[in-house]
């Protein structure tokens, strides 16, 4: 892969291949006590020799001990001007001192490494396609600030298509790519069921659990068409369909 803004071709990348080139740092991190400056150097020294991306390190006391928050942003401004345009963010525990990953926690880790730098690239090529326009933004009439800010950001139609994607694919490994399973779990009033975090649930205490919701149906329909791209680990089928 190379390192270049101008020349990357980003349609070669999928969820399967960043996660696999990313766990071949798996001896130098699995079960290794770590500092955070040593495992983060190792992280985006890795990245950053095989695409194109920003690496930034932030710090939260609400991250979970021994856990790391991956997080993405990209930037439409950066890349109309040719220069990396897509931002990962590591998210440490603000009192910890030492970072030591399992197996199956630092393995998906990776995949969300993978899904966020996805989730991004989606956004890249919504603003690519449309010359770097702006969509006007969905207007929440919840009363509650902090709720209406989290619906008109969710509720924006890019986020849509990226999370559907991101929902996709974190089902069809919830589910092993059942996708009569998948469509029941989406279709289940899960309102006050005790169920790990995902994107979905996210949604659904975004806009209060309200399957009539006009933004809940958006979502569930894009999550089920991109089922079969979720599948293949990657969002389009066309080779060229990120780049100029």
């Amino acid at each position: 892969m190379a390192n270049s803004t101008t020349y990357f071709d980003w349609s070669l990348l999928n969820r399967y291949s960043i996660a696999e080139f990313l766990y071949t740092l798996a001896p130098e991190i699995v079960n290794q006590p770590l500092s955070i400056v040593q495992f983060h150097t190792k992280i985006t020294k890795l990245l950053k020799k095989h695409i194109p991306v920003r690496v930034r390190k932030s710090y939260n006391i609400k991250v979970d001990p021994g856990f790391v928050f991956v997080g993405g942003t990209y930037y439409s401004g950066y890349d109309e001007d040719n220069e990396k345009c897509i931002e990962i963010v590591f998210e440490y525990r603000t009192d910890q001192k030492i970072l030591t990953l399992s197996k199956k926690r630092f393995a998906n880790m990776c995949m969300s490494i993978a899904d966020t730098m996805l989730h991004e690239i989606i956004h890249m090529r919504q603003f690519r396609r449309r010359n770097f326009k702006y969509l006007p933004d969905y207007a929440s009439n919840a009363e509650k600030t902090e709720l209406r800010q989290e619906q008109e950001y969710l509720g924006c139609s890019d986020e849509i298509d990226a999370y559907g994607f991101n929902i996709a694919c974190e089902l069809m490994d919830k589910f092993d790519k059942n996708k009569n399973l998948i469509v029941a779990y989406l279709n289940e009033n899960q309102k006050g069921k005790k169920r790990r975090h995902n994107s979905w649930r996210m949604y659904l205490k975004a806009f209060e659990h309200d399957h009539n919701h006009p933004i809940v149906q958006r979502v569930k329909k894009k999550v089920v068409r991109y089922l079969v791209a979720a599948e293949a680990g990657k969002p389009y089928k066309n080779k060229d369909w990120i780049n100029w």
